[in-house]
């Protein structure tokens, strides 16, 4: 028996059914790969801010270059582990609302933090007062993962100081450095070779020497700084 033919009209009908059908397709996969590609990117920020290591992240990377088919492009971009240590410190700034009290910033030596006005010790002292020690255990927290030096500056203001214990801003000064890395090695159990400690007295104010800026200048600084220790 013979088959009847299938007319033009019929076979245009079909190519364009299963056309639309394969459009349908694409666009579904499509989709699902953009948003696998978003969550690999949030996961990947993720981890960048709660772990500081240039080789997990490089092999993170090296892995999801592999999931998505480009194992064999070029390497991407080494991670800056300083720039990753700002965005971990800025992160314990704000969550613990000292956006009043420590200031970050970055230099040539690397980064600096230092306190404003009287959070780290009160005026003529050389004692850690309570909130600027729960402040510190969240810095050596980060200060651990990193094979950097790390520079404490202790700092006072213009006002002499004459007490048997502090004879001058000099000694003062340099106590208040000793103070800080005194918490970091032996409360928080850090390599003491990675500290190194100075006092300047007055004579590196951070702020002009004015009656209103003493607060300011009356400070310790925390230098981590780009070069590893020895």
């Amino acid at each position: 028996m013979a088959h009847k033919p299938i007319k033009k009209s019929q076979l245009e009908s079909m190519r364009e059914e299963a056309s639309s059908e394969a459009m349908d397709e694409a666009r579904w996969l499509l989709s699902l790969s953009d948003l696998l590609t978003l969550l690999l990117t949030f996961f990947v920020m993720l981890f960048a801010i709660s772990t500081p290591d240039a080789s997990k992240m490089a092999e993170m990377a090296k892995g999801m270059g592999g999931m998505m088919g480009g194992a064999k492009k070029a390497a991407p971009a080494a991670v800056d582990p300083m720039g990753v240590t700002q965005v971990r410190i800025q992160a314990v700034i704000t969550d613990n609302n000292l956006v009043n009290d420590v200031d970050m910033a970055s230099d040539s030596r690397g980064i600096v933090l230092f306190s404003r006005g009287d959070f780290f010790f009160a005026s003529g002292g050389a004692e850690l007062l309570p909130d600027t020690k729960l402040f510190l255990k969240k810095v050596a927290a980060i200060i651990k993962t990193m094979p950097n030096t790390v520079l404490v500056e202790g700092h006072t203001d213009d006002v002499p100081t004459h007490t048997d214990i502090f004879p001058s801003n000099w000694e003062l000064s340099t106590a208040r450095a000793a103070m800080v890395v005194r918490y970091f090695v032996e409360e928080e159990k850090l390599d003491p070779k990675q500290f190194i400690v100075s006092g300047y007295a007055e004579y590196k104010p951070r702020f002009p020497p004015t009656p209103e800026n003493r607060g300011k200048n009356r400070r310790v600084e925390i230098v981590i700084m780009r070069t590893q220790k020895i």
